[in-house]
């Protein structure tokens, strides 16, 4: 069985915390960590600069392919149709056969502003669903904590729900979702958006007193830490993933660098934290596999 063949290129790693080797150096650190594919970021500052997309994300393919790791998705600030770059990242992605992209975000606009962003944020998605369709790609909902429209799940749901399941799902982070519910308000949002769940991020964050982050003012803030020693219940997000039978990307987000991560890691202690995650996350699925007797979120 060659490389491409055994690894596995449904889970992969977000490249925002993998700067400095070259992405030939990546591709060859993903392979040995049994991961087949990247989350690579399109957009300013990222791994490849979105007016640069046409002619630098092949050659990131490329260089990638070497290692048989492929691109898996692409994190992108897409939230207009009409924005300039917009066209030319989905265009070229669908080429490559990258079937799957990361939404930018919309703030949150204020107290008595939430339903009619919610109306503003519905439109740009019917816009850019129909784009999607044309190029045959996927864009995800990203849930983020804060001031972030939709870190409330209902507001997910609301926006989606006259957009075709096809062109946009739900790219749902379970520690985001626990940061806003974190006794059952993340199982209540999980369940909500069970239907539109088509892509996954994986990290996990803890507790700590306030260190004037984003949840200034209050007693307590939050860090991420290393998979497994926070507040995510990971192994019954497992199993609910199991029970809708995700199978789509899985996106390992090693947020170990600046501010908001326990320590503030090198890239390459960033990847040897990865490699833990990875194998932790393995043990989560394969108990969750024995219990089940389905495949769900699969497994290097």
């Amino acid at each position: 069985m060659n490389a491409k063949n055994s690894m596995n290129d449904r889970w992969m790693v977000f490249s925002k915390h993998l700067w400095g080797p070259s992405l030939d150096e990546t591709g060859r650190r993903l392979a040995e960590m049994n991961v087949g594919a990247i989350d690579l970021t399109v957009r300013p500052g990222g791994h490849v600069e979105p007016e640069r997309a046409a002619d630098d994300l092949p050659a990131a393919a490329e260089a990638l392919g070497e290692h048989d790791v492929r691109i898996g998705m692409i994190t992108t600030q897409i939230t207009d149709a009409t924005e300039a770059t917009t066209e030319s990242i989905l265009r070229t992605a669908s080429r490559l056969r990258i079937r799957y992209y990361k939404l930018g975000y919309w703030r949150y606009h204020g107290f008595r502003s939430i339903k009619s962003r919610r109306g503003e944020v519905a439109a740009r998605l019917r816009d850019l669903a129909a784009l999607n369709l044309e190029f045959g790609i996927h864009g995800g909902f990203h849930n983020h904590s804060a001031d972030f429209f939709g870190a409330l799940p209902g507001d997910t749901e609301a926006v989606l729900e006259q957009v075709a399941p096809e062109a946009i799902g739900v790219y749902f982070d379970p520690a985001h979702a626990s940061i806003e519910g974190s006794s059952y308000g993340w199982l209540m949002g999980m369940d909500l958006l069970a239907d539109r769940i088509t892509m996954l991020a994986v990290k996990d964050y803890r507790w700590i007193p306030n260190t004037g982050r984003h949840q200034a003012g209050r007693l307590y803030s939050s860090e991420f830490c290393p998979l497994g020693e926070g507040n995510t219940c990971w192994p019954s997000v497992v199993e609910c993933l199991n029970e809708i039978g995700f199978n789509g990307p899985v996106s390992f987000h090693s947020e170990y660098q600046g501010p908001h991560s326990f320590q503030d890691l090198s890239v390459d202690e960033v990847f040897e934290q990865t490699r833990k995650d990875v194998q932790q996350f393995a043990c989560w699925t394969e108990a969750a596999r024995g219990r089940s007797g389905q495949i769900g979120v699969g497994g290097p």
